[in-house]
């Protein structure tokens, strides 16, 4: 039996980026083990017919470039992502989180318009399992910033006016899912973040979303579905 590749595209909480005040002098962070992200939580749970491929990056956007740092938009990696990494039977996408830093200064509508793009690129592919047409794909509505106290390294806020606008990602998300066919779970009001940053998964954090993110894949990909 072939495994059921499944490919988590996501940001620093796909990553594994452990809750810190971060030090902007010593670019000090730290990574949560394989087992602890929960990608890794979630291969643990699945098993041996599922494998589970990373692909967190910190500070990923939707479709948005940093002024001073390259290649953090989605868009550009996505397509030799998913060449690199097929066949595929799942993409999982979780993102909008740096969208909502006050450098880009965004609206949920502009997030939605960014995950729409990943959407249809995936949509538009030839990586699926059969390598002819599109993998599935789950898109998931990130957990709510718990708090603003997220620095940047003139001391200033990062994400002013973000906890507002990430208790609307479900609604967005959830409507742009279904316009576009795709799957979709809402972590928001099941997920929290830590309360040191306000934006990133804990240990706890991360073995509630690789259950959850579990339940949810072979709901899809169960052979009764298929």
């Amino acid at each position: 039996m072939n495994k059921k590749n499944i490919l988590c595209y996501g940001d620093s909480n796909t990553w594994g980026f452990v809750p810190i005040i971060f030090d902007y002098e010593t670019f000090h962070m730290e990574r949560y083990s394989r087992g602890l992200r929960w990608p890794g939580f979630m291969q643990n749970l699945l098993g041996n017919d599922y494998f589970v491929i990373e692909e967190g990056l910190n500070g990923r956007t939707t479709d948005v470039e940093y002024p001073d740092i390259l290649a953090r938009s989605g868009i550009s990696y996505l397509e030799p992502c998913l060449y690199s990494h097929s066949p595929l039977d799942l993409v999982i996408i979780l993102l909008g989180v740096n969208d909502l830093k006050v450098i880009f200064n965004r609206s949920i509508k502009d997030i939605s318009v960014g995950l729409e793009k990943l959407i249809k690129i995936i949509k538009k592919s030839p990586y699926g399992k059969d390598l002819k047409s599109a993998p599935e794909i789950l898109v998931v509505g990130p957990p709510h910033l718990l708090h603003e106290g997220y620095l940047d390294a003139d001391n200033e806020p990062v994400f002013t006016g973000g906890m507002e606008k990430s208790n609307q990602f479900n609604d967005d998300f959830s409507n742009l899912a279904k316009n576009n066919n795709c799957h979709y779970i809402n972590l928001g009001n099941k997920v929290k973040v830590s309360e040191i940053d306000g934006l990133h998964l804990d240990k706890v954090g991360h073995a509630k979303v690789g259950k959850l993110m579990a339940s949810a894949v072979k709901n899809i990909l169960s052979p009764s579905k298929k």
